[in-house]
């Protein structure tokens, strides 16, 4: 099976814009006949990854964050492109956190609902791309 495109947008990185990024993803992921409850976590997901874009690659400067969402097979790949300067792999490391300190969170909360992260090479010489995949619902990859 090929890999279907669900969803592509592009958007400022900008924090005006990620209610509707998030509504965005809501739609797509009821088009993968996900949960409700698998829903918002996954929003809840992207809406990170897109805030530390803003926050960190970016660092308040003006970008573009483009959001593609495939399906392939029994999965959903969500892809985060940025324009900004090339990270370190060591980025997506998670680190031991004290729950109670800032920073840190927002990562292991990606690792607990996507099954699959990892930061792909940027399509030119800037930007990064952030992959993450989730398995999709029982029943849903034949229904699309």
């Amino acid at each position: 099976m090929s890999m279907k495109r669900i969803l592509h947008v592009e958007h400022s990185a900008c924090t005006s814009q990620l209610c509707q990024i998030r509504d965005k993803v809501r739609e797509a992921c009821h088009v993968l006949m996900y949960s409700d409850s698998d829903i918002n976590l996954i929003t809840l997901v992207i809406d990170e990854a897109c805030t530390n874009i803003i926050r960190y690659a970016y660092g308040g400067e003006s970008g573009r964050i483009i959001l593609e969402i495939f399906q392939h097979e029994n999965e959903a790949i969500f892809h985060l492109q940025d324009f900004a300067k090339c990270i370190d792999k060591s980025c997506l490391e998670l680190r031991k956190t004290n729950i109670l300190e800032p920073g840190g969170l927002g990562l292991q909360l990606i690792y607990q609902v996507m099954d699959f992260v990892q930061l792909l090479p940027p399509r030119g010489s800037v930007g990064n791309i952030l992959e993450l995949k989730k398995h999709l619902p029982k029943g849903s990859q034949n229904d699309l």
